[in-house]
């Protein structure tokens, strides 16, 4: 690939970057718990419907969320010309739907790191099915292959905890994407701390777990979320039968539709590049609100979605818990989890108020947000909160 090519990848994977700031971070138990001992205040009733074959609407007033406030929310996204959906799921009901620029309801986008939650949720499925023992086991008993890994968990990578170098970043990161194993090419950059002390923030830590489900179920990541999630969840998905060669950065950016990008050796993403609609995503979101539960079925056990969800890691970044490959944090004093990529794509809950939040902005030129900007996903986030009463 010609000097100018590597330039212009680097450039624009550096736009790529899904950190919420500075990348390590050393975590020290300072008891700073964002989630109560008890845990949180799931809500505790019986629905009426599921969304499974499409989502029922009500007015706001009707689920408690105050209009004038939502109708804050609203300017503030629409004056963020980089929106593209705002979806509120109150008690069960979209309660707000607005799509924003050249999106709409159907639009099926790279939901980017919002995608390492969906891994976390095969991890754990996989747990309760009893393909994997426990995520304290060592990664090298399902990849043999690759005794790099020496003490490295299940666990490591999904606190992001495994010790490895890594920048998510510059010339590295692309080497990393460019490269014909990705498992090979990330161990290969050695150990910089023990496993389990330092928090820092990795893809392909996420993408190892991919790797975790294919060796442990025999089927892909892909082929396993068919099955196990989204067919349950009535959420459209086309896997991928060929390989796509990527030479350069363009070619990763072609979208896709109800998707999910694969490396080179037609694995899954473990960490980003799962494509689905506003709706799609909310459903998820739902599930784990229910803790594991769909219309009379446990699609994820409820000890998997607790433990998956609780502080694991604290004082990140000044605001954050880290759970499975999920964020914690505080909205409006109220404890809540969510899932968050590239741009400002966002599956948030907030179990005591009954609330899934979905917020989608530009994914395929993303632009990071920005506390205090017209950009600031986190805000928009709490804008909603705040407008929904308990």
């Amino acid at each position: 690939m010609h000097k100018e090519k590597h330039m212009t990848i680097i450039i624009l994977v550096s736009l790529f970057i899904v950190i919420l700031s500075s990348i390590g971070c050393k975590q020290e138990n300072k008891n700073k718990d964002l989630v109560p001992g008890a845990g949180y205040n799931w809500p505790n009733k019986v629905r009426d419907y599921w969304p499974t074959t499409g989502w029922r609407t009500a007015s706001m007033e009707d689920h408690n969320l105050d209009p004038y406030r939502m109708s804050l929310a609203d300017e503030f996204a629409e004056n963020d010309a980089l929106t593209r959906c705002l979806l509120v799921v109150k008690d069960g009901y979209i309660v707000f739907e607005r799509y924003y620029g050249d999106e709409n309801q159907n639009s099926s986008t790279n939901i980017w790191s919002v995608t390492k939650s969906f891994t976390s949720a095969l991890v754990g499925i996989a747990v309760d099915r009893g393909f994997i023992s426990n995520v304290d086991q060592l990664m090298t008993i399902y990849l043999p292959e690759y005794p790099g890994f020496n003490n490295i968990s299940i666990k490591h990578a999904l606190t992001h905890t495994t010790g490895l170098n890594w920048s998510e970043e510059g010339i590295n990161w692309v080497r990393w994407i460019l490269s014909d194993d990705w498992i090979a090419e990330a161990l290969g950059r050695g150990q910089a701390h023990n496993p389990g002390e330092v928090f820092l923030y990795s893809s392909a830590n996420s993408h190892f777990l991919s790797w975790v489900i294919y060796a442990s179920t025999g089927k892909t990541p892909g082929e396993f979320a068919q099955e196990n999630l989204f067919a349950p969840l009535g959420i459209q998905f086309n896997r991928l039968t060929e390989i796509i060669n990527y030479p350069g950065w363009d070619e990763y950016k072609i979208p896709l539709i109800n998707s999910w990008r694969q490396d080179p050796k037609g694995i899954e993403i473990g960490g980003f590049c799962l494509y689905l609609t506003g709706r799609d995503m909310a459903k998820f979101g739902f599930l784990f609100l229910n803790k594991g539960k769909w219309d009379g079925q446990t699609i994820i056990s409820e000890s998997w979605v607790e433990e998956s969800t609780r502080d694991h890691q604290t004082d990140i970044y000044g605001r954050y818990s880290y759970g499975y490959q999920w964020w914690i944090t505080l909205l409006a004093g109220q404890p809540g989890f969510l899932a968050s990529g590239l741009g400002g794509q966002i599956i948030g809950i907030v179990p005591s108020l009954d609330l899934v939040v979905v917020i989608k902005y530009e994914a395929e030129d993303p632009q990071a947000p920005g506390s205090g900007t017209t950009h600031d996903d986190m805000h928009l986030f709490e804008l909603v909160v705040r407008a929904t009463r308990q």
